[in-house]
C-alpha cells in the first residue's frame, strides 16, 4: 500500500490570526498540543492531522517551530501594510473617545488584538521620514528610528470607528510580533506614567507605596520577560487598570 502524501503549506509569518486560533496549550498534552500548533497555522483540521504518521506530523512541526523561532518582539512606529503607512497614535495625542474605546478592549487584550491594534495604529496623512531609512521584514516594511523621534514626523488620520473596524479585519494578517511590540511599549509607557503620579504625591498612604511597588515589579517584568508570550502583560494589564480605577476613585 502506497504511503499517503502530505501536502502542507506554511505561511511566511506567524500572524495575530495564528496566534489567536492556537488559543492556550496549557491544559493540553504534548500531542495535543502539536495537533493544535498544526491546525492554527495550516489549512488542515485535527481530524486531517489524526490520519497522519507521527514522523509527518513532527516533520510540519519543526517547520512550524522554524517560523515560530524567527519571532523577534520589536516596537514599530511605523510601518508600511499592504502598500499603506500607519503611524502610532502616542498616548499624548488621544482624544477621550479613542482612550475609552482602547481601555475596553485592554480588558481582553488578547481576543481584542486586531482591534488594539487599529486604535493604536492609523493611515499617516503627513509625513517628514527623509532623513530615516526603512527596512524590510515578513513583506512588511518598517521605519528605522527612536519612537520619540518618529513620533514628531508624521500625523494620522482622525479617529473613526468604522475605518478602525476595516482595519481591525486587514491587522488580523499582521506578524505577532508587531501587536506584541505594540502592547508591551502600550504597558511600559502606562506603568511609568502611573509610577511618575505616584511618585508626585507629597503624602504618600501606605497603599500608595505599595501600589508604586506593584508598578516596579511589573515594570520590571515587562523589561525580563521572554516576549513571545503576552499572558505576564494580560496579567500586568488586569492590574493596571484596577490601579487606575483606585486613583479615579481617590
Amino acid at each position: 500500500m502506497a504511503k499517503k502524501k502530505i501536502q502542507v503549506s506554511l505561511p511566511e509569518y506567524f500572524t495575530i490570526s495564528h496566534y489567536k486560533r492556537m488559543g492556550s496549550l496549557e491544559h493540553l498534552d504534548e500531542i495535543d498540543k502539536v495537533i493544535q500548533t498544526i491546525t492554527a497555522m495550516t489549512e488542515h483540521t485535527p481530524q486531517d492531522v489524526m490520519t497522519w504518521k507521527l514522523d509527518d506530523m513532527m516533520k510540519v512541526y519543526k517547520g512550524i517551530e522554524n517560523i515560530l523561532g524567527n519571532i523577534e518582539e520589536a516596537f514599530y512606529p511605523v510601518f508600511d501594510f499592504g502598500g499603506v503607512q500607519y503611524g502610532f497614535q502616542p498616548l499624548s495625542k488621544m482624544s477621550v473617545g479613542e482612550y475609552a474605546d482602547l481601555e475596553r478592549r485592554l480588558q481582553d487584550p488578547i481576543t481584542n488584538l486586531e482591534e488594539i491594534m487599529a486604535i493604536l495604529y492609523r493611515r499617516i496623512t503627513k509625513e517628514n521620514f527623509h532623513d530615516f531609512p526603512w527596512k524590510v521584514k515578513s513583506y512588511i516594511r518598517h521605519l528605522q528610528g527612536k519612537p520619540e523621534q518618529l513620533f514628531k514626523l508624521y500625523d494620522v488620520e482622525e479617529y473613526d470607528s468604522e475605518l478602525r473596524d476595516l482595519r481591525a479585519e486587514m491587522f488580523k494578517e499582521l506578524p505577532i510580533e508587531y501587536a506584541l511590540g505594540a502592547l508591551r511599549f502600550f504597558l511600559h509607557f502606562n506603568l511609568l506614567l502611573s509610577k511618575d503620579i505616584l511618585t508626585s504625591s507629597h503624602n504618600q498612604t501606605e497603599e500608595m507605596k505599595m501600589n508604586l511597588m506593584m508598578v516596579e515589579l511589573a515594570l520590571n517584568e515587562l523589561q525580563l520577560e521572554n516576549t513571545t508570550d503576552i499572558s505576564i502583560s494580560s496579567e500586568t494589564l488586569t492590574y493596571l487598570k484596577s490601579l487606575q480605577s483606585r486613583e479615579t476613585e481617590e
